[in-house]
């Protein structure tokens, strides 16, 4: 059994990677424990992250077998993992995650009926120990139908049980069920990915022989050699052009075999903790059928553009494995979105005649500027993401000039005088993690430092606490990144963004100041988002907030409104609060 790249510091909690690697340290505490969770916890580790990963292994390797394991183990036999065979499987079966993909461990086909019932059953119970919340099977096309015309979500959250059943709450698994097309091949997009628990779950889905074709940007050992042992799958790591940059886009791409296909557009990672309890955010698209052999080229375009967009977007990436897809999209009817695609990608960018800005904020002041309705100016710009870049010595220097001044754009004749709108940003206080779900660790996922902090000590003023009461949400700390304008006194959405961009330079871009030439944006990051304008979406020049208005469905903003300001004595989240912890 091999050991844990990442030895002390594995963080995991997924039972697939403790069938596949061993931890010493653990080990060592499993193996003096009394179990049920009386161990020896040494000070230097978290003792909650510690107990978590002790009780899987207390489910994966009970006590009474333990002797067994640790004989099959010095012996050199690896153990594996049995997953829960697909509801509705007419034989049992097992998923070996073990690199060699071997099937060896797989019941002979012979076995009696009553067995097979039996083992079947007992599966059926396994699949929670791989996903803490199971939706019953079959009803995703149904709930996205419910949930026009934003097709916005938000991650069930596996400590908040109405959560469970809130109807637009969604699980990774809904996203592969079969009621929304029968899968062929799939694209990942992402900055973290966990394989074993993804494959976990496309092994559930009934797709894990399916090609998949993974895009990431995290140092991950584990993705170095996935091809050799899992031969439909193609991983490739994203290059980035400098050193701090960040692929940190998180998108899917579903081909069913229909021919059509489905674009989905998150700001979780993939891997375990994402999708547990912390707050996220989807936007999926309804589905896109394959378009006639002989239709024009430009066919099947949305009203936003969305199509050429991505395309643009994917040309970018310059990998050639993308180039299926792409014509796949270009042979796509996209006609059907009514969202605004919002991509950012590494490099200095410039306006063009044809497409105004291409990326960045920059790219949203473009859009708005064309389609949003007219917004008084002391209605603020409301940011929210989960980690915070450095954002200069006072709040002008790059929020206003840059950043506030793209996005309070509207649709207003040029030339009348503007202000500038309020700036406000919500993000975890220190109280706000140490009451989460997960305790201090809920703040894992909020990777904000002191020294940026200390730099920035004028942020304090505008900051809003997390709060999410109506969304069963306050306890689930935000890894989702949104940016939107709204009317209390009309109750009101002028536009909202969901995006995988949290508020920095590098994800945003940074205008030079040299006033020779023209503006150049530089981005370090790739993000991806997307852009909900009312026209298009609804018809209207707003959405509705907190209630429908002639049948018109609220938005369904991820936050309470109106919004908390920090009191004197609060502070935000830091990163470094976790040090101690470990």
């Amino acid at each position: 059994m091999k050991e844990c790249p990442y030895g002390e510091k594995c963080y995991r909690k997924n039972p697939i990677h403790f069938g596949e690697f061993s931890h010493a340290h653990l080990d060592a505490i499993y193996e003096k424990g009394k179990g049920s969770g009386d161990y020896e916890i040494p000070a230097k580790y978290s003792s909650e992250m510690i107990h978590t990963q002790l009780k899987l292994l207390e489910k994966l390797f009970p006590k009474e077998a333990a002797k067994k394991e640790k004989e099959a183990h010095s012996s050199g036999s690896k153990p594996h993992v049995t997953a829960p065979i697909a509801s509705g499987s007419s034989s049992s079966g097992s998923l070996d995650t073990k690199p060699s993909g071997s099937s060896s461990s797989r019941p002979a086909a012979s076995q009696d009926t009553s067995n097979l019932a039996k083992k079947q059953k007992l599966n059926a119970k396994n699949i929670k120990d791989y996903i803490p919340v199971v939706i019953e099977k079959g009803g995703m096309a149904k709930k996205l139908e419910r949930a026009a015309p934003y097709n916005m979500f938000l991650t069930a959250i596996t400590d908040s049980k109405p959560t469970h059943s809130e109807p637009l709450s969604i699980t990774l698994q809904e996203i592969l069920d079969e009621s929304l097309g029968e899968i062929e091949s799939t694209v990942q997009i992402n900055f973290m990915v966990d394989i074993g628990w993804l494959l976990g779950h496309y092994y559930f889905a009934g797709i894990l022989d399916k090609p998949l074709l993974v895009l990431y940007g995290d140092e991950s050992p584990d993705l170095l050699s996935i091809g050799k042992f899992k031969p439909q799958v193609t991983a490739i790591r994203v290059r980035m052009p400098t050193p701090f940059a960040t692929s940190h886009t998180k998108m899917m791409f579903l081909g069913y075999s229909d021919g059509s296909m489905r674009v989905v557009i998150s700001t979780a990672n993939l891997y375990e903790d994402d999708w547990h309890n912390r707050t996220q955010g989807l936007w999926i698209s309804p589905k896109l059928p394959a378009l006639p052999e002989d239709a024009d080229t430009g066919a099947g375009e949305s009203l936003t553009g969305f199509k050429q967009d991505l395309m643009l977007y994917l040309v970018e990436y310059k990998i050639s494995q993308l180039q299926p897809w792409i014509a796949r999209i270009r042979k796509s009817d996209f006609s059907a979105i009514n969202v605004f695609f919002l991509g950012s990608v590494p490099g200095g960018h410039r306006e063009s005649s044809v497409r105004g800005h291409p990326w960045g904020h920059a790219r949203l002041g473009s859009l708005l500027s064309k389609h949003a309705t007219p917004i008084d100016d002391r209605i603020p710009v409301i940011c929210q993401s989960s980690s915070i870049g450095s954002l200069g010595a006072n709040v002008q220097a790059w929020i206003q000039q840059d950043f506030v001044n793209s996005l309070k754009k509207d649709s207003t004749p040029v030339g009348k005088l503007r202000q500038m709108p309020p700036f406000k940003m919500i993000y975890p206080s220190f109280g706000n993690v140490s009451g989460s779900h997960d305790g201090m660790l809920g703040g894992g996922c909020l990777p904000y430092g002191k020294n940026t902090n200390d730099k920035q000590p004028w942020l304090k003023d505008y900051l809003q606490q997390w709060k999410s009461s109506d969304r069963y949400r306050s306890r689930a700390m935000p890894h989702i990144k949104s940016y939107t304008r709204f009317n209390l006194e009309e109750q009101s959405v002028y536009w909202f963004v969901l995006t995988s961009a949290n508020l920095s330079k590098a994800a945003w871009g940074s205008f030079n100041k040299n006033s020779n030439i023209q503006p150049c944006l530089r981005i370090a990051n790739y993000e991806v988002g997307v852009l909900f304008l009312p026209r298009f979406v609804t018809g209207e020049d707003t959405f509705p907030l907190g209630n429908n208005r002639d049948g018109v469905p609220a938005f369904p903003l991820p936050y309470d409104v109106p919004l908390t300001p920090y009191a004197p004595d609060d502070k935000p989240f830091l990163m470094d609060y976790l040090q101690g912890l470990h």
